[in-house]
C-alpha cells in the first residue's frame, strides 16, 4: 500500500467536517496519524467484538454497518459514505464494536487513532462539541429508527423511507437508489421478498414508476406520505 502525503491527507480531511473546524496545526497532527486502507468490494473491516483501533473516515466508497441475527439475518445499522465516518462509538468509549462493517463497493478510507481523535477534541472545544453533537445524532437516528421498525408496517416502512428520498413539498419526483434491493430490506428490517411485494403494490396503484435499474420516478408522493402516515 502507498501512503498518502501528509499534505494529501490533511487536504482530504479539511473537506470533512467537523475536522475542517481543527486549526492548521492540529489538523497535520491527526493526518500525520492516519493510516490510509483500500478496501476490495466485500472486504471486512470490522468485526463484532473486535477491540478498537480508531475510527475509519470514507474518502470514496460506501461502508455498511451490520449486526447478525443468530438465524443469519443481516440488520444494517447505517450506510457510510463518502466523507462520513463510523466507529466512534467503539474508540471513544475504548468497548469492543457492536457492529460489524464490510465495504459495499471499492473504498478509499483512513484509518485515525483514538489517541489522535482523544489529543484534537482536547485541543479543540468547537471539534469536541461537534463530535458530541455527532453521537447524539446518531444515536437519535438509530432511536428513531428503531421506533419506526417497531411500529410501522412494512408497507409504511417501504414508504417512509421512498417519500424521505423527495422534498418534503414535491409531488412527483424522480430519484435513483443508491443501494441494491437487498441492502434496502436490511435496512427496513425486511425480507428482499416483502420489499419486492411492497414495490410491486405501489407500481400498480401508480404511486412509483421504475426507470432503468435502479431510477424511479415518485409519481404520486402525496399518496406515499398518507400510506407512511396510516
Amino acid at each position: 500500500m502507498i501512503p498518502h502525503p501528509p499534505s494529501t491527507t490533511t487536504a482530504a480531511l479539511n473537506l470533512i467536517s467537523p475536522f475542517d473546524l481543527l486549526a492548521p496545526a492540529a489538523l497535520a497532527r491527526v493526518a500525520a496519524s492516519a493510516r490510509p486502507i483500500h478496501a476490495g468490494r466485500g472486504e471486512l473491516l470490522v468485526q463484532r467484538d473486535d477491540c478498537p483501533r480508531g475510527i475509519h473516515v470514507v474518502l470514496d466508497g460506501e461502508v455498511k454497518c451490520f449486526v447478525l441475527s443468530p438465524s443469519g439475518g443481516e440488520k444494517i445499522i447505517r450506510l457510510a459514505a463518502r466523507d462520513a465516518f463510523f466507529g466512534e462509538e467503539a474508540a471513544l468509549l475504548e468497548r469492543p464494536h457492536v457492529a460489524s462493517a464490510q465495504a459495499m463497493r471499492a473504498s478509499e478510507l483512513l484509518l485515525i487513532p483514538t489517541a489522535a481523535l482523544r489529543e484534537a477534541m482536547a485541543a479543540s472545544p468547537a471539534f469536541c462539541a461537534a463530535m458530541t453533537l455527532r453521537l447524539a445524532t446518531t444515536s437519535y437516528d438509530l432511536m428513531t429508527t428503531l421506533q419506526l421498525q417497531l411500529q410501522l408496517s412494512s408497507t409504511q416502512r417501504v414508504a417512509h423511507y421512498l417519500a424521505q428520498l423527495a422534498p418534503d413539498d414535491a409531488e412527483h419526483f424522480e430519484i435513483r437508489l443508491e443501494s441494491d434491493k437487498q441492502t434496502i430490506a436490511a435496512q427496513l428490517n425486511l425480507t428482499p421478498e416483502t420489499l419486492s411485494r411492497v414495490l410491486s403494490r405501489f407500481v400498480r396503484e401508480g404511486m412509483i414508476r421504475p426507470q432503468g435499474r435502479r431510477g424511479m420516478v415518485l409519481s404520486k408522493l402525496s399518496m406515499l406520505r398518507t400510506c407512511a402516515a396510516h
